[in-house]
């Protein structure tokens, strides 16, 4: 546990992006079962991923994405994809059909650490049924709450036959509680590097309000790293780009959609 609490504080510190990109080799050595990046080489490639939806801003999420070319992996908590009713459904089908992932986060927002292990293997067997009667064959698991044990967790994400780790992210996802949003989205877009893993929010009830600023993030996210020339693309595709390029095939990844016409 002690080494769990250092991971955390490692990318909790109140730093700049690129001081956290440098602090990376220490997260990884006290937490290797999670992924916190992925090795494209020096290819442009970011893996955009969104948590703790759907909510009512999933469809404004997804209209500004669709702008810009993007696709992104999204974490949900199916929870709130049944709380959504109708609007939730019709969200994550939409987010499918666009070329989106989805992937488990639990049913609810409570931290996984704080769960014993038969109460996490409930909550994650029950998003997991959720998600596969949406059609969908989940891979990427992320614990909620962003802590994990690879002890008590670990075996129940194998055995489920997803991706043999946590997807973590390249860095401390402050967009929950800073209220800086567009400084946010400058911030973590400069210090961007090929195969990083960025993690922003939504949410619903009393977090309903981070949806909103999810999109500032994402509009100057966008600009700072268009800008750059990066690509952002779901973290499957990601980590599949790594795979052919260890195993020197030289494929593009998928192109995603077209931005939309303005």
């Amino acid at each position: 546990m002690l080494g769990v609490l250092s991971l955390l504080g490692v990318l909790m510190l109140p730093a700049c992006g690129h001081i956290q990109v440098a602090l990376l080799p220490i997260a990884e050595s006290i937490g290797p079962e999670g992924t916190f990046r992925v090795d494209v080489g020096d290819e442009k490639l970011i893996a955009l991923t969104i948590d703790d939806g759907p909510s009512t801003h999933t469809d404004a999420i997804l209209d500004l994405l669709a702008a810009h070319g993007v696709t992104a992996t999204f974490f949900i908590h199916a929870d709130h994809l049944d709380a959504m009713g109708e609007v939730g459904q019709a969200a994550v089908e939409r987010l499918l059909r666009e070329g989106h992932e989805l992937g488990n986060h639990t049913t609810m927002d409570v931290p996984s650490v704080s769960l014993s292990e038969s109460e996490f293997v409930s909550t994650f067997e029950r998003a997991d049924e959720r998600l596969r009667h949406l059609v969908v064959e989940p891979r990427l698991f992320r614990t909620a709450g962003g802590n994990f044990n690879p002890v008590t967790l670990l075996p129940t994400v194998i055995s489920a036959c997803y991706e043999p780790t946590f997807a973590m992210g390249s860095f401390m996802p402050w967009d929950t509680f800073l209220h800086l949003p567009a400084t946010y989205g400058k911030q973590i877009g400069k210090a961007a590097f090929p195969g990083a893993i960025l993690v922003l929010h939504e949410g619903i009830g009393e977090q309903a309000d981070r949806g909103e600023r999810t999109l500032t993030t994402l509009r100057k996210l966008i600009e700072v790293t268009e800008a750059r020339g990066y690509r952002m693309r779901t973290l499957s595709e990601v980590v599949d780009r790594s795979r052919a390029l260890s195993e020197n095939q030289l494929i593009d990844p998928q192109p995603g959609p077209k931005p939309a016409e303005q």
